[in-house]
């Protein structure tokens, strides 16, 4: 189990995570909440980016809250980042070195073809398939994806919701998203709703299901 115990965190002396507890098992987590409201920066505490003010990160009860990410790499926690964020100054082939190249091009072929292309010649789409691909590619134990979605076409779209389907038989997957939420809600196991850095739910499916559909569907 990944966990986040009263997780506090400040950014230039403002207040985004306020006593945060959290728990990623195997399956799907759904985290939603309306814009500012902590989401990414949670995935980025769980990653090693943010240090939290005060809490801990814990795996299978391991403290690993002063680990960089680097270390947390090592231990399967792997982040998908928000607004496409890759090496501009690299290929896509030099993206994906410490990854596995072969699924990562089994999932996204488009890509395989982009292989030399630098990072900053590339499409808002193609970056998307190419943060993905790293991710999906990366062997997690618990995969945290940060709007996933974004800058996807319909296509695109059915083939990450398959994977993350597929990911999550053997792993973690925590899904910030506010794209595709009901389809993430159909197959999640447990629902998270943060609103103004505070965890304003947290439950079951089934239990989140109306909370969701009147906030955000």
């Amino acid at each position: 189990m990944l966990e986040a115990t009263k997780i506090r965190f400040e950014k230039d002396s403002r207040k985004i995570l306020d006593s945060v507890d959290f728990k990623l098992e195997k399956g799907v987590t759904l985290v939603v909440g309306p814009n500012a409201s902590g989401k990414s920066s949670l995935l980025k505490v769980l990653a090693g980016i943010y240090k939290p003010t005060s809490g801990k990160v814990l795996i299978d009860g391991e403290d690993i809250t002063n680990l960089p990410p680097s270390s947390r790499l090592r231990l399967g926690i792997v982040l998908a980042p928000e607004r496409m964020k890759v090496a501009l100054s690299l290929s896509v082939e030099e993206n994906l070195r410490f990854a596995d190249p072969d699924k990562a091009y089994e999932v996204f072929p488009e890509l395989k073809k982009l292989e030399k292309r630098k990072g900053k010649d590339l499409s808002g789409g193609e970056k998307q398939m190419l943060v993905l691909a790293r991710a999906f590619s990366a062997n997690a134990r618990y995969l945290l994806l940060d709007e996933p979605f974004q800058g996807l076409h319909f296509d695109l779209r059915r083939r990450v919701f398959e994977k993350i389907k597929e990911i999550s038989k053997v792993s973690g997957v925590a899904v910030v998203t506010h794209d595709e939420i009901e389809e993430i809600l159909g197959i999640s196991n447990a629902v998270y709703v943060l609103v103004g850095g505070r965890v304003e739910f947290s439950g079951s499916k089934e239990e989140g299901e109306e909370i969701i559909r009147k906030m955000f569907l």
